[in-house]
C-alpha cells in the first residue's frame, strides 16, 4: 500500500507541475499581450487561466486527499498540514522522492508570482494610460464643442445674401 500512495502522490505532484508550467507559460503570453496592448491575446489568455486554475484545483484536492490517506496509513498526527513536516515524519526513500518535486514546484510558483506581480503593474498602468488618454479625449470634446457655444455657432454661420431683416 505504501508504495502505491508514494507513486500516487508524485504522480498528482507531477502532474501539479505541468499545470503550473503551463500556466507560466500563459502568464508570459499574457505580459507581452499587455506590452504590445493586444486585447484579443489578453482576453485569450484569461480563458486558458480560468481552464488550468480549474485543472490546478481539481489536482490539489487529490493531492489533499491523498495526504489525508498518507497521514492515515502512517499513523500521523501533524501539528500542522505542511508539505515539510510531512515529509520529515515519511520514510527517508519518500523524502529522497518528494523534495525534489516540492522544490520545482516552490521555485514554479515563486516565478509565477513574480511575473503576476509585473503583469498587474503593467495592467495598472495600461488602465492608467487609458483613464489618461479618456479624460484628454473628453477634455478635447468639451473645448470644441460647438453645438452648444453661441460664440463658435457664430463663426460657422453662412454669409447670407438675404436675411429676415432686409
Amino acid at each position: 500500500m505504501n508504495g502505491a500512495l508514494k507513486k500516487d502522490l508524485l504522480n498528482i505532484l507531477a502532474r501539479e507541475k505541468e499545470l503550473y508550467q503551463r500556466l507560466f507559460s500563459i502568464a508570459e503570453t499574457k505580459k507581452q499581450a499587455l506590452i504590445d496592448n493586444d486585447l484579443n491575446q489578453i482576453v485569450k489568455t484569461v480563458e486558458s487561466d480560468r481552464e488550468v486554475i480549474k485543472e490546478i484545483e481539481a489536482a490539489e484536492a487529490e493531492r489533499k486527499a491523498k495526504i489525508e490517506l498518507i497521514k492515515t496509513e502512517f499513523e500521523l498526527e501533524l501539528s500542522k498540514d505542511s508539505y515539510s513536516e510531512l515529509i520529515a515524519h515519511l520514510p527517508a526513500d519518500w523524502k529522497n522522492d518528494l523534495e525534489p518535486l516540492r522544490a520545482d514546484l516552490v521555485e514554479l510558483t515563486d516565478q509565477f508570482q513574480q511575473l503576476n506581480h509585473q503583469n498587474e503593474l503593467l495592467l495598472k498602468q495600461a488602465l492608467e494610460l487609458n483613464k489618461l488618454s479618456f479624460e484628454t479625449i473628453m477634455q478635447k470634446i468639451k473645448d470644441q464643442d460647438s453645438t452648444y457655444s453661441q460664440q463658435d455657432k457664430n463663426k460657422k454661420e453662412q454669409p447670407r445674401i438675404i436675411n429676415r431683416q432686409g
